[in-house]
């Protein structure tokens, strides 16, 4: 007799309409329906918390009030979420740490030597680096973030010297007469020794410095310190992070351990030379030692290092090593490392919740990863939310949600015809390539020594690759050094605070007031839910949600029934503009505050029209920015950032978690970015968008230089 699905009646979390889902045990059951739809809503505001709610129950001293709504779920069984999200953010936790193999490590390495298990544990003073305090690198300065090289010396070409900038002006042309450099010339234009001298110079002489600040005057006499050597010329100045780079520790070399650590030698290698090799290197090290020594006090911590090394080789990660950190980790590469986690447990017949499991993936490794699900479901329960054809073969149950997102979404709807529209072909013509932009760099950035690449002017160019060949770090840090005019966006949550908004973070927030306030003449503060505005819900003070309890003793928010969640003072009900006030206005969504705008304010309305082409149209005015999804994210993050002054974007996964009708909807946001003069620069592995590019990169790693494989070849 098979085992007994489990069910969930009466699913009505956020915007799901009362619906009824079963979930076949050891099979694949598939979640599938457009961006907004209630997909994760399902998987996990509803069936993850719903597992994980009766989990902790059981055992936990304090538990959080459960969110989702439900009639009834039945045969529930412990569920495992496993998300494409990295929001780890300490430098210490690390592969070995994280997966709990540095442990495993330190046993087999005191075991074997007779040395006290302590002499290993990294987080004891004695045995760590002296230099880096067991962190294996330093913050330092990086010129290549530093230096704008397209600059002239008489422009001053350091990006942290903006504030007090004609100071740095003219202590730079002072210093240059001194060394009899060009200051006409670009910071590229200059030779090695040139170069050096402004980044690590320091004057023979003070030079005596009258400049203003604002609409004052003020003077400053000092030697003139480039910025390399650390030494502020202006009271006050620091550098922020974004102008460090993280440089390995020049005394461990990365490793870690003191010195003395490295006289404890198994198999050719001390503990703190293991946890840099890559994880091929390392399986290879414990069969050494499981062959040379056959010591049963090691050997289940052997086999729990070969059980994960071989399986992250298999994943295509056998790349990575025990010591790198997490926060460096892409969401696909820590997401893949969960699924290895997976197979090594020794705990079976869990549901496992995948987010997207194939995102971001190459097509072979897109494989792999499927074919090690198909193997897990063997052993447990999957619950995956994924638009890729490539499940739907060898799916036990397939739940699609719609028709549409947001309040038209939450339903459940034909399978069949919603994959078969999907089968639909979309068509956007590429731009011809007129012009190229040749990009060469030499310099060092992580493990990488440049960049040779070109890039179609004015054009849609696509790049992939295997995850870990660099795309990321192309985008993130040499796009950023080589163009001036260049903006790089990503999925990772906007920063903001507990006031943030869609109507903030579109850049609406304060058109609404402003128009509100004028129709009323009144002030603006009074149409305002900002703190201590004067339009600020007295009961929650803005923010729409009330917390109790501490952090200590567990929290929970409840949706502040003064302000019914708007963050506004409620006496402001009565201020209306055709017939809807600033409150009924934070509970629209984007298209319906579109076709209301449209006849107030063709300035919000021209805004929303574009969020609504982004696929956007299902947020609400009011919601919370902390609650938008990754993909989310990053289509509200491009619509901010779309100004005259930028010329070049680069964008990494915009197509993540895409339909193939959404995918070209994206693309035709792009193609109309393109057609007002923008180069747009695209990381992402979805095959059905790269027909609408008019340049496709497959990114080449050629002895540390990035490079276009075809160039290669």
């Amino acid at each position: 007799m098979g085992k007994k699905d489990i069910i969930l009646t009466g699913i009505e979390t956020n915007n799901l309409k009362g619906i009824t889902i079963n979930i076949k045990k050891n099979g694949i059951n598939l979640i599938i329906g457009p961006s907004g739809s209630g997909k994760s809503s399902l998987a996990y505001d509803t069936v993850v918390a719903i597992g994980q709610h009766e989990l902790s129950s059981m055992y936990a001293d304090s538990i959080h009030e459960p969110e989702f709504k439900v009639e009834s779920y039945s045969n529930m069984i412990v569920t495992i979420p496993i998300k494409q999200l990295n929001s780890n953010n300490n430098v210490r936790s690390t592969i070995g740490t994280y997966f709990s193999l540095s442990p495993c490590l330190a046993k087999i390495f005191s075991s074997l030597l007779d040395i006290p298990y302590d002499y290993f544990v990294l987080n004891k003073a004695e045995n760590a680096c002296p230099s880096c305090m067991g962190i294996g690198y330093r913050k330092q300065l990086d010129p290549n973030k530093i230096v704008n090289y397209d600059v002239t010396i008489a422009d001053v070409p350091i990006r942290c010297w903006t504030r007090g900038k004609e100071f740095y002006k003219q202590i730079l042309k002072r210093f240059c007469e001194e060394k009899k450099i060009d200051i006409n010339k670009t910071f590229r234009e200059l030779n090695e020794e040139e170069r050096h001298d402004i980044l690590y110079g320091i004057s023979e002489r003070k030079y005596g410095i009258k400049y203003s600040v604002g609409n004052r005057k003020s003077s400053r006499t000092t030697k003139y310190y480039g910025i390399m050597t650390e030494t502020p010329m202006l009271k006050n100045f620091s550098p922020s992070d974004t102008f460090y780079s993280h440089i390995l520790c020049e005394t461990c070399g990365g490793e870690k351990y003191s010195q003395n650590h490295k006289e404890a030698k198994l198999c050719g290698f001390s503990i703190g030379e293991l946890l840099l090799q890559p994880f091929d290197i390392l399986f290879k090290w414990a069969e050494n030692v499981n062959s040379e020594y056959s010591d049963s006090r090691v050997l289940f911590s052997l086999n729990q290092i070969k059980i994960f090394a071989s399986k992250a080789i298999e994943l295509n990660l056998g790349y990575l090593f025990l010591n790198r950190n997490i926060p460096s980790l892409s969401g696909g590469e820590l997401q893949r490392l969960r699924l290895v986690q997976v197979f090594a447990s020794q705990l079976s017949d869990m549901l496992i919740v995948l987010d997207e499991p194939t995102a971001g993936l190459s097509e072979i490794e897109s494989k792999l990863v499927y074919d090690n699900i198909k193997a897990l479901s063997r052993k447990h329960t999957l619950l995956i939310v994924d638009h890729h054809n490539m499940f739907y073969k060898d799916a036990a149950s397939i739940i699609a949600l719609g028709e549409g997102s947001g309040v038209n979404g939450g339903n459940l709807i034909d399978a069949k015809k919603y994959i078969q529209n999907q089968r639909n072909d979309f068509f956007l013509k590429p731009r011809p390539i007129h012009k190229m932009i040749h990009i060469s760099l030499d310099n060092s950035v992580y493990n990488y020594n440049g960049v040779r690449l070109d890039l179609a002017y004015n054009c849609m160019n696509i790049i992939s690759g295997p995850s870990g060949i660099g795309k990321s770090t192309l985008l993130r840090e040499y796009f950023t050094q080589y163009f001036e005019n260049y903006t790089y966006i990503n999925q990772k949550p906007i920063l903001g605070n507990s006031h943030s908004t869609v109507a903030t973070d579109l850049n609406i927030f304060n058109k609404i007031v402003n128009l509100f306030a004028k129709e009323f003449k009144t002030e603006k503060s009074f149409f305002s839910n900002m703190v201590s505005a004067n339009g600020a819900c007295p009961k929650c003070f803005g923010t729409g949600v009330i917390t109790y309890g501490s952090e200590l003793q567990g929290q929970v928010s409840l949706i502040c029934k003064e302000c019914n969640g708007t963050g506004f003072n409620k006496k402001l009900a009565k201020y209306t503009i055709l017939e809807k006030s600033i409150l009924d206005i934070w509970k629209l969504t984007v298209d319906e505050a579109y076709d209301y705008f449209s006849k107030v304010n063709k300035d919000i309305s021209n805004i929303l029209q574009k969020a609504k082409e982004l696929l956007l149209g299902h947020l609400q005015i009011g919601q919370l920015t902390s609650s938008l999804s990754g993909g989310e994210n990053l289509r509200v993050k491009l619509l901010k950032s779309i100004k005259p002054s930028t010329l070049i974007y680069g964008i990494d996964e915009p197509f993540k978690g895409l339909n193939n009708e959404e995918i070209y909807k994206v693309a035709q946001f792009l193609s109309k970015m393109e057609n007002e003069g923008k180069t747009i620069i695209v990381v992402d592995h979805e095959i059905q968008s790269f027909k609408y590019f008019s340049k496709h990169i497959i990114l080449h790693n050629n002895n540390g230089i990035l490079c276009d494989k075809i160039q290669t070849e």
